[in-house]
């Protein structure tokens, strides 16, 4: 029998636990879940989540995250959190690229529907109980400037990836190891493509020195590197608690 498909077509379909559990289920067997264009127009309905020019990143109450908690929910919170920064990151993007290329436009457009649904996974999963939610900060990024938004969609999407490899080595759950393999894929897909944005049909050796696929292999960071790489954009203190002691290093041992 073939892979079975799930259509969310809103946010409250896919906060109902029934929908959870089957949601959980059909990552665990390899299945598709399909998100109609309604469930993402509902989505932008909460975002962006704080200003974009905010306090000070660090500044407010405690994010915290416990790692020691079951069924791998401190994984999950980890990276619930990042996808939250990313899917602002681009709503605000998509608000202000008016003069932007054409393919840029297209291109951004599509990663900030990726990172909405992303973010509504996670949160579907960790429901009202495990859930919360991270207020950005962005310094002096200036939104309406094509270079500086292409830097920092760069660093957000490397930063997922490595986030992702590097805890993978923690989840105990199949099917959150099924769907973290997913979505790891994904942000892989969308830093080669920013990478393109910024150094057209460049290989790996574009004017910004290397490009589209820098590396034999992507990297993979602990946790707490992390952590340290995200807190520049969060205004929530992000308090890790009972952090896996070990880290298995990645191939490009910078983890």
């Amino acid at each position: 029998m073939g892979n079975k498909t799930m259509v969310i077509s809103s946010t409250e379909q896919l906060l109902d636990g029934k929908t959870r559990r089957n949601f959980l289920k059909l990552m665990g067997m390899g299945g598709a879940v399909v998100f109609l264009p309604s469930m993402l127009t509902s989505c932008d309905d909460d975002d962006p989540t704080g200003p974009e020019y905010g306090s000070p990143p660090g500044s407010g109450p405690a994010l915290v995250i416990d790692f020691s908690k079951a069924n791998d929910v401190g994984i999950l919170q980890f990276a619930y959190a990042l996808e939250q920064l990313e899917a602002d990151f681009y709503t605000r993007v998509v608000a202000n690229f008016s003069s932007f290329p054409a393919l840029d436009q297209g291109v951004l457009a599509d990663v900030k529907n990726h990172e909405v649904i992303h973010r509504e996974a996670f949160r579907a999963i960790l429901g009202t109980t495990n859930g919360f939610t991270v207020t950005t900060t962005y310094g002096n990024l200036n939104f309406s400037d094509r270079t500086s938004v292409l830097a920092a969609a760069k660093t957000f999407e490397d930063l997922g990836v490595a986030a992702y490899n590097g805890a993978a080595q923690y989840i105990t759950v199949g099917a959150n190891l099924g769907l973290a393999g997913k979505i790891v894929s994904v942000e892989a897909r969308h830093a080669a493509a920013i990478r393109d944005l910024i150094a057209p049909k460049s290989g790996n050796q574009g004017p910004m020195g290397t490009s589209f696929a820098p590396q034999s292999f992507d990297d993979a960071f602990s946790p707490g590197k992390v952590v340290t790489a995200a807190q520049p954009y969060v205004v929530d203190k992000i308090t890790p608690m009972n952090a896996p002691a070990t880290f298995v290093q990645g191939p490009n041992n910078n983890g």
